[in-house]
């Protein structure tokens, strides 16, 4: 979401109090606050007998350490980490969490071999006639 000054309509970094421009104190009242966590869900594919139905595999970027406060004692969650957890219906059959930076390098892995994978089958596809 953008952020722009009530008074002279210039656009504004998040972070800032007042207008770079004009000085008019900015409406961040406004703004929603920035998220701690990302989850995304991806479906997965029963490839052996022994695979789940309908298995799912849930991703969560924790971008911000997070502390719950309850009757019994304070929990606190760390940030800068991504968790992964396999799903068959209702139930968490494994959970793993990774620093960010062996996700990030996960995921360039991810890409590099699905490039590659991409090139092979380029190869050998048939070309068409000129």
């Amino acid at each position: 979401m953008k952020l722009f000054c009530p008074q002279c309509r210039l656009e504004q970094p998040r972070e800032h109090t007042y207008c770079l421009r004009c000085g008019y104190e900015l409406p961040r009242s406004l703004l929603s606050p920035e998220p701690v966590k990302q989850t995304r869900f991806f479906a997965g594919v029963k490839v052996g007998q022994g695979d789940p139905e309908n298995a799912y595999m849930r991703v969560s970027c924790y971008l911000k350490e997070q502390v719950f406060e309850t009757d019994e004692g304070s929990v606190t969650i760390p940030g800068h980490h991504v968790r992964f957890s396999v799903w068959a219906g209702d139930e968490a059959r494994c959970v793993l969490s990774l620093p960010e930076t062996e996700a990030a390098e996960m995921a360039r892995f991810i890409i590099h071999e699905l490039e590659r994978l991409g090139d092979q089958t380029a190869d050998t596809q048939p070309q068409p006639r000129v």
